[in-house]
C-alpha cells in the first residue's frame, strides 16, 4: 500500500525534558532536540486518559502488564489504512502500535523492539526463547525456525503477537505460525514470522514527572510563530469587502481557527450546522462556547433531511457521500444567503494532514457546492499535536467526547468513522447505535455488513455490494436511433418548473418540450437521436428531482440568477433563470441518484 505524505513529519523529542517538541530546540531547557520516526501522514496527537487507559488493557490481556504510566506524555500518530492503527510514542521512541482487528472485533498491541523489551522486563507472557545461535539470523529478520526454539509460552495462540528472546534479552518481535501446543509436537518448520529483530539489548527508559502543561511551556517559540502566522494570514484574508464567518463544527480544530479570528477580527459570525445527527455534547458544547465567548451564533438545520434522504438514498457510504451535500452543505448555503446575500469569506479548520484532497487544497479556496463561500484555513500546515498543544495552552474548553476516547468529532453515523469509533460509539451511546442499527437493518444492509463495518462503503473494498443503495433500473429502447421508455406517471407542473434549468420549456398539449426532448404525461419520453443515453440521463435526474426533492438548499448557492426559492420544503424556480443548468448539476438528487440508477437498453 502507497504511503501517503501530506507534509513534513515535525515530531521531535526533547530527551531531557522527556516531552514532544514541534521543533528543533525545546523551549524550556534550550537543548537540541530528536527526530522520532513515526510513519507518514504524521498527524500526532495526544493520548487522553481513554487512549491510555484503552491501551493499558490491551497490553494486560496479551501480556499481563500495563506499560504506559500516570506520569509521563504520550503520543499516538495515526497511520494510513482502512481502520485505526496508532503508533504508540513514550520517551522519545515509538513502542509499538495500537490497532483494531476487524476479524476479531478486538483490540490487539504490536511491540516494536523497544516496546518488547520493556514488556519483557514486566512479564513472561508470549516469548519464544531461542539457542543463541540463531541470533544473528533473527537480528536480521529471519523467521524463528523449530530446530532453533529452546522454550516457549505454552499459552501462545497461532497468528498472535510473540516476543524473541535469547540470552535472557529481546532479539525480536514477530507473529507465530504455531500454537503452542502444535509448536510441543512440532520439529520442523516456522514459530514465527519475525517482523523486527535487533541486538539484544535492555529498555530505554526515561525519567518520569512528566504532564502536557510542561510539553506546552516546551512548545511555547513554536506555538507562538504558527500562531503569528495564522493570524497575519487571516489579516490578510479579511482586507476584502465581503462579510467574515468562522464555519464551527464543535471539534477542536475549528475550534482553534475560531480562537485565531477572535485575535483578529472584530466583526465576524460563526456559523454552525445541526446535520440532525450530531452528538447531544457538541449541540450543548455549541451553545455553551458561543454563550461564553460572546459569539454571534448563525445556526443551520438540516431539519430532518438526513433521514429523508436515507429513505431515498440508502446508507451513505465512504465512497457514496450525499450525506455531507444534502446536511451539511445545503443548510451552509441556506445560512449564507440569508444573511450573507453577496458571498461571504468563511475560516474553516481544514488541515493537510487529514486527507490526501486537503493536502493538495490551497489555503483559499471555493468549494464547487458552495461557491458563494470563499474559504480560507489559518491552520492548514498545523499538525493534531500543533492543535492541541495550542488549545492547552489557551485553557478553553473543549468538547468532553476527546476525553471518552473519540479522536474526531463530527456525525455520529459518519461512514468515514473507523470500527474504533463505532465500538466507542456503541459504549457511550447505546441508544444510538442501537436507532442506527435498525436503520441499516431496514434499508436492506445484510447483518454481516451492519455488525462489521461494511455499511460503510456503497461498494466494499472487497467489492461485496451494499445492500438498499440501487434505486431500480430505467429501460429504454431504440426507436430509429432515438430512445424512448417510460419514467411513470409525472407531476406536470413540478417537473416543467424545474426543467427551466435545462434549457427553453415548451407546453404542448399533453407533453413538456425541452429542446428536442419530449416527456409525456402519461411517463413515457422520447430523445431523439444523438444524445443517446446521456439525454436520457437528463431527463431522469429532472424526473427524480421533480419527485425527491429534499428541499436541501444545495442549488441556491449555485444559481448565478438568483431564480431558485425554497416552497414547502422544496426547490422551486421562481425568477429570472438562465437555463445554465448548475443547479441540476449539482443537485444531490442527481449526483448520487439518478446518476447511479442503471439505464438498461431493452
Amino acid at each position: 500500500m502507497r504511503i501517503p505524505y501530506f507534509g513534513r513529519l515535525s515530531l521531535r523529542w526533547c530527551m531531557g525534558c522527556n516531552v514532544p517538541v514541534l521543533g528543533e530546540r525545546c523551549g524550556v531547557c534550550g537543548g537540541t532536540t530528536a527526530e522520532v520516526q513515526i510513519t507518514p501522514p504524521g498527524d500526532a496527537r495526544p493520548a487522553f486518559q481513554g487512549d491510555v487507559e484503552l491501551i493499558n488493557k490491551t497490553l494486560e490481556r496479551q501480556f499481563g502488564c500495563r506499560l504506559l504510566p500516570e506520569d509521563k506524555v504520550v503520543v499516538l500518530n495515526k497511520a494510513s489504512g482502512l481502520e485505526r492503527f496508532d503508533e504508540v510514542v513514550m520517551d522519545g521512541d515509538v513502542l509499538g502500535a495500537l490497532r483494531y482487528d476487524p476479524a476479531r472485533r478486538a483490540f490487539e498491541f504490536l511491540p516494536r523492539l523497544e516496546g518488547a523489551r520493556r514488556i519483557w522486563a514486566l512479564s513472561r507472557r508470549k516469548y519464544v526463547e531461542v539457542d543463541p545461535g540463531a541470533m544473528p539470523h533473527i537480528e536480521r529478520g529471519a523467521s524463528v525456525l523449530m530446530p532453533g526454539v529452546k522454550d516457549f509460552d505454552r499459552g501462545i495462540e497461532r497468528d498472535e503477537e510473540v516476543i524473541v528472546v535469547s540470552g535472557g534479552e529481546v532479539i525480536g518481535v514477530g507473529r507465530s505460525r504455531l500454537s503452542g501446543e502444535e509448536a510441543l509436537a512440532a520439529t520442523r518448520g516456522a514459530f514465527a514470522k519475525t517482523r523486527r529483530g535487533g541486538p539484544p539489548e535492555g529498555p530505554q527508559v526515561l525519567k518520569g514527572g512528566q504532564d502536557w502543561s510542561l510539553a506546552v511551556r516546551a512548545n511555547g517559540h513554536v506555538l507562538e510563530r504558527c500562531e503569528s502566522e495564522a493570524r497575519e494570514f487571516i489579516s490578510r484574508v479579511a482586507e476584502g469587502p465581503l462579510p467574515k464567518a468562522v464555519a464551527f463544527s464543535g471539534g477542536k480544530d475549528s475550534l482553534a481557527t475560531l480562537l485565531l479570528v477572535r485575535k483578529v477580527l472584530q466583526d465576524f459570525s460563526v456559523i454552525f450546522v445541526d446535520t440532525d445527527v450530531e452528538f447531544p455534547e457538541t449541540l450543548e458544547y455549541v451553545e455553551r462556547i458561543a454563550a461564553r465567548l460572546s459569539l454571534r451564533l448563525l445556526r443551520g438545520s438540516s431539519g430532518g433531511r438526513f433521514w429523508r434522504g436515507l429513505e431515498y438514498f440508502g446508507p451513505p457510504g465512504r465512497d457514496y457521500r450525499w450525506c455531507c451535500k444534502v446536511s451539511k452543505m445545503g443548510p451552509t448555503a441556506r445560512v449564507i444567503k440569508e444573511h450573507f446575500p453577496e458571498g461571504c469569506v468563511n475560516f474553516v479548520g481544514q488541515r493537510r494532514y487529514e486527507s490526501e484532497v486537503r493536502a493538495k487544497s490551497g489555503r483559499v479556496w471555493r468549494n464547487p457546492w458552495l461557491p458563494n463561500q470563499l474559504a480560507a484555513s489559518p491552520i492548514q500546515d498545523w499538525t493534531a499535536l500543533h492543535i492541541w498543544l495550542y488549545l492547552m495552552r489557551e485553557g478553553v474548553e473543549v468538547n468532553s467526547l476527546y476525553a471518552r476516547g473519540m479522536e474526531r468529532i463530527g456525525c455520529w453515523a459518519c461512514p468515514a468513522s473507523d470500527l474504533t469509533e463505532l465500538e466507542i460509539l456503541k459504549g457511550t451511546h447505546p441508544d444510538l447505535w442501537s436507532s442506527w442499527e435498525g436503520r441499516l437493518r431496514e434499508a436492506g444492509i445484510p447483518e454481516e455488513e451492519v455488525a462489521g463495518g461494511g455499511w460503510r462503503w456503497k461498494e466494499p473494498p472487497d467489492q461485496r455490494s451494499g445492500g438498499g443503495r440501487r434505486l431500480g433500473e430505467l429501460r429504454y429502447r431504440l426507436d430509429g436511433g432515438a430512445c424512448s421508455g417510460t419514467f411513470g406517471a409525472l407531476d406536470m407542473e413540478a417537473v416543467a418548473n424545474l426543467a427551466r434549468a435545462l434549457g427553453p420549456v415548451v407546453l404542448e398539449k399533453d407533453a413538456i418540450r425541452i429542446g428536442d426532448s419530449r416527456l409525456y404525461r402519461d411517463g413515457s419520453f422520447q430523445v431523439p437521436e444523438g444524445e443517446g443515453e446521456e439525454g436520457v440521463r437528463d431527463l431522469l435526474g429532472l424526473v427524480e428531482r421533480s419527485r425527491h426533492c429534499l428541499g436541501c438548499g444545495v442549488c441556491l448557492a449555485q444559481c448565478p440568477a438568483d431564480a431558485i426559492e425554497l416552497a414547502n420544503g422544496r426547490a422551486r424556480i421562481e425568477g429570472n433563470c438562465r437555463s445554465c443548468g448548475k443547479c441540476h448539476r449539482r443537485c444531490p438528487i442527481v449526483r448520487y441518484g439518478a446518476n447511479n440508477m442503471p439505464l438498461v437498453r431493452a
